[in-house]
């Protein structure tokens, strides 16, 4: 039963994970100016909404930013991390107060993952269409995008090919893939 309950989390983390991948990937493609009409923008605000407008009535935009919907996702994220650890005192775990800031310290780093798989998502979206329909005007809103991660890279442009985006797609899947889980153990082991 235990197992099943760890799964359980590892499910609802993936979910929220995903989620605010989502409300991030909204913003992103929001700041290089996606028409609203657009398929992908109308899914992820189908799938966003709900959050998106009450957060717009608190937080208003900062220089042409939403930063409404990174606030969203960071308070969803952070109300799952707590509500997880609810659940992990309910099974058992005795509490400690540095279990709060791990909560805040993990709804950090996970915002900031969320926002990593929003950025591989739109190198994706780049790479696909660059083959497939190069004049889509997704493109533009996604090379909009990731032109300031890939500007410093565009010494790496061979002929019509360039390289600047499989740099930038290596450092995210890095930072993912590595750095992300030794932070939460840094912090893990900071706080405990």
């Amino acid at each position: 039963i235990l197992s099943i309950k760890m799964l359980l989390i590892q499910i609802i983390e993936l979910i929220t994970l995903t989620w605010a991948s989502v409300l991030l990937l909204r913003f992103f493609l929001q700041r290089g100016g996606l028409s609203v009409s657009h398929p992908l923008a109308q899914l992820c605000m189908t799938l966003t909404d709900w959050i998106a407008r009450p957060a717009r009535k608190i937080i208003r935009p900062v220089k042409g930013w939403d930063t409404a919907l990174p606030a969203a996702a960071f308070v969803v994220l952070l109300l799952v991390q707590i509500a997880l650890l609810i659940v992990r005192l309910s099974m058992g775990a005795t509490f400690s107060p540095a279990q709060i800031p791990y909560a805040v310290g993990n709804a950090l780093l996970y915002l900031t993952l969320s926002a990593a798989y929003a950025l591989i998502a739109c190198l994706i979206i780049q790479m696909v269409l660059s083959f497939a329909d190069p004049y889509n005007p997704l493109m533009n809103t996604v090379c909009h995008v990731l032109q300031p991660f890939t500007r410093p890279f565009r010494f790496l442009r061979i002929g019509r090919i360039d390289f600047s985006g499989s740099v930038v797609f290596l450092a995210l899947w890095l930072y993912t893939g590595i750095a992300v889980p030794y932070l939460r153990y840094l912090l893990r082991i900071g706080l405990f």
